[in-house]
């Protein structure tokens, strides 16, 4: 796991005004108008408040510590009504259990990139089917792979092009935070090694830089699809950007929805 994630600002950073998605989930909670939703991978509460603030009932799960004190710490500055709806829970995406039958379960972010092996995978969609309600939902989003990148990790010697990829400024403080990042493709593991490189700046002056490395696993559209009908569920939807547009060799993203069966 990145040790982005035991800096919840530094995370917060990354995502200003990068609400595309939350619009999507938003959209797509109010037309499938579940009574419970969980989402797992919650971090700082990105997507788990704005779903509270619309009415449903809510829980969050992640596995780390600091990106739910943070969450803990929006939950406790909302209106009462909503805290009453929403709740943080510690756990991971393999074994958790809330003691509940949810409607709508998500895992957006690619946070399922996290989850390196197969049976660490498919421990997380029979999770989620055992903790789904008969005809619940669960929304998995990962990244589409990137071949531009796999091609050039093919070439010997491997290139590792740097692109930009976040350039932000926190209008609270001037902090400018600015993301490179490389990618390189083991393709004997169907595994991504990326290194972050991040620089911020305050007025114009660097005041600190650092590097984050993580794999993750390269998930492909007919592998998704395998897992939800390997694991109960019927595959009711895919999209392949937060518009809703059909999934094509070009999109950002791959979204799959399935029903869980029985």
């Amino acid at each position: 796991m990145s040790d982005l994630y035991k800096h919840p600002e530094e995370y917060d950073r990354e995502h200003l005004g990068d609400d595309e998605d939350i619009g999507f989930y938003l959209s797509l909670s109010r037309r499938l108008a579940p009574r419970k939703v969980l989402e797992l991978g919650c971090g700082t509460g990105r997507i788990t408040l704005p779903l509270a603030q619309l009415g449903f009932e809510v829980v969050g799960l992640d596995n780390q510590p600091e990106m739910l004190q943070k969450a803990e710490e929006r939950r406790q500055q909302a209106p009462s009504e909503i805290r009453q709806r929403l709740q943080f829970i510690a756990g991971d995406m393999q074994t958790w259990s809330a003691g509940s039958d949810f409607d709508l379960i998500l895992i957006p972010a690619s946070s399922i990139t996290h989850v390196l092996s197969l049976e660490d995978q498919l421990a997380v969609w029979k999770t989620c089917h055992d903790n789904l309600r008969p005809g619940g939902r669960l929304l998995v989003e990962a990244t589409m792979p990137n071949m531009a990148s796999f091609a050039d990790s093919f070439s010997f010697p491997p290139r590792t092009p740097v692109e930009i990829d976040i350039d932000n400024i926190d209008e609270s403080d001037g902090t400018r935070l600015i993301r490179r990042k490389t990618t390189r493709y083991l393709s004997h593991e169907q595994r991504a090694q990326i290194r972050f490189m991040y620089e911020k700046y305050q007025h114009g002056r660097a005041v600190g830089s650092y590097i984050d490395d993580f794999a993750c696993h390269v998930f492909f559209p007919r592998e998704l699809r395998l897992l939800f009908s390997h694991t109960g569920y019927q595959v009711e939807e895919t999209f392949g950007d937060y518009r809703g547009r059909a999934l094509m060799a070009n999109s950002p993203v791959m979204i799959m929805i399935g029903r869980r069966s029985g």
